[in-house]
């Protein structure tokens, strides 16, 4: 049954030498003697590549990420579009997956619909990212990171009201530290006071290695984000770029999100086996 629930499988990525069949065996077998879902191959797979195939950071990301999703479930269960909070949040913000890849990463886009403060929940939002990065490593043949880029136009220093510290704490810990892909790069574009006011309220929240890689782009040097770090043939037009509109990858990443309910289904029951019988 699990074959169906990925776009990949563990062969293919052994086959093209991004892994060895022994550095999944090996994560499999550590599995067995802890209080954690036992994993499939393409899970494995998954966590092997966003650690560069080091065993022992492996096991720390995949203790990481079933910890935490135990101490704040509610942020991954009822992982549908029909979920309240995931349809509240998708008519706020545009997200999506450019279906080209730079230099083997993904690439995420986020911008506000929506720029009315009271409308953004952060929990939400955060739900949603969490949803998306599960579907862009499970839904397609795992990329060799992502970069995130951050459309920041409509925020204000009003969208920090909206951020519980709880939430937030929580969020970027996950994403620093348990996700099963790479974070390269995060890119805030159309920065401006607001922007750095949050970005200075959250810096105790992000750890040092991943701070340098974080960038802070106004409207007056996008010519030096697309010579330096993403070029124009891998942004949407609505960008500069060569490719089709936000709203088209919207559309289909919504559709993408929709189609992995059973993994979703799937993942879920793997971590409630491991309570019904710790």
């Amino acid at each position: 049954m699990t074959k169906y629930l990925f776009s990949f499988s563990a062969k293919e990525i052994i086959e093209s030498n991004r892994t060895t069949a022994a550095n999944i065996d090996n994560v499999r077998l550590w599995l067995t003697s802890q209080a954690l879902p036992q994993l499939t191959d393409e899970q494995i797979a998954a966590f092997l590549l966003s650690c560069d195939n080091n065993e022992d950071m492996t096991r720390k990301t995949i203790t990481s990420n079933y910890q935490l999703k135990c101490k704040f479930p509610e942020l991954f269960t009822n992982r549908y579009l029909q979920d309240e909070k995931i349809a509240k949040i998708l008519r706020v913000v545009d997200g999506c997956e450019i279906l080209v890849r730079h230099n083997g990463c993904a690439i995420i886009l986020v911008r506000f619909n929506d720029t009315n403060y009271k409308n953004f929940d952060f929990f939400s939002f955060a739900k949603l990212v969490a949803v998306s990065l599960d579907v862009l490593v499970f839904d397609s043949i795992p990329p060799h990171g992502v970069i995130i880029i951050l459309d920041n136009r409509g925020w204000s220093i009003m969208h920090l009201t909206q951020l519980k510290l709880s939430v937030t704490n929580f969020f970027f810990r996950y994403i620093q530290e348990a996700i099963p892909i790479k974070l390269k790069a995060v890119h805030v574009i159309y920065s401006s006071y607001a922007v750095e006011a949050a970005y200075n309220f959250l810096k105790p929240f992000i750890k040092s290695d991943v701070m340098k890689n974080i960038y802070l782009h106004s409207a007056t040097n996008m010519e030096l984000f697309y010579a330096n770090h993403v070029p124009k043939k891998c942004l949407p037009e609505d960008y500069g770029g060569d490719l089709e509109s936000v709203s088209v990858y919207h559309k289909h990443a919504i559709e993408r999100i929709g189609k992995m309910e059973k993994y979703f289904e799937f993942e879920e029951q793997q971590r409630h086996k491991v309570l019904e019988h710790g």
